[in-house]
């Protein structure tokens, strides 16, 4: 009798899975492992040998990776000029080792209303990622105030998260 598969492949993947294209798959893999501390799940290669797909885990979640293929659609964001997404990272503060191995800050880090600290970098590929720290439990009431307080302070025409 042949074994069920899970059609949701629960064993591997969460409900949504990010995909990005980036240059160079093994690359982007090795800066998201240094930078961030994914681990490596693999990295299929392409018939020719060259890296045409990387599969990078962080605490459940899966990043898949893939090589800019225009005839197909798939871009970096350096390629359009910017990244259409953020991502959000909880983790350790690792926003200067990654600075360090190529990223570049994009505003400070500080701790937001909500209770995390935060700092965004882009990444070598043109990606921006919101890499934060949960430092503090406030309540619904002190959230409130702090926003308030920090949108009251951001200079006139400046998003937030930027």
């Amino acid at each position: 009798m042949p074994k069920k598969v899970d059609p949701l492949n629960k064993k591997l993947y969460c409900s949504v899975t990010t995909m990005l294209t980036v240059t160079d798959v093994k690359a982007a893999a090795a800066f998201y492992q240094k930078a961030f501390g994914f681990a490596k799940r693999g990295i299929m290669n392409g018939p020719d040998g060259k890296a045409i797909h990387a599969e990078l885990t962080f605490r459940g979640t899966t990043l898949m990776l893939g090589p800019e293929v225009p005839q197909m659609g798939s871009r970096i964001a350096k390629t359009i000029g910017a990244s259409p997404a953020s991502l959000y990272l909880l983790t350790e503060n690792v926003v200067a080792k990654a600075v360090k191995l190529g990223a570049a800050p994009k505003g400070p880090v500080m701790d937001m209303f909500w209770g995390d600290r935060c700092g965004a970098v882009v990444d070598p590929e043109g990606y921006t990622w919101m890499v934060a720290t949960h430092v503090a439990e406030p309540t619904l009431q002190e959230m409130k105030k702090k926003m308030k307080e920090q949108m009251a302070s951001q200079p006139v025409g400046t998003p937030s998260g930027s």
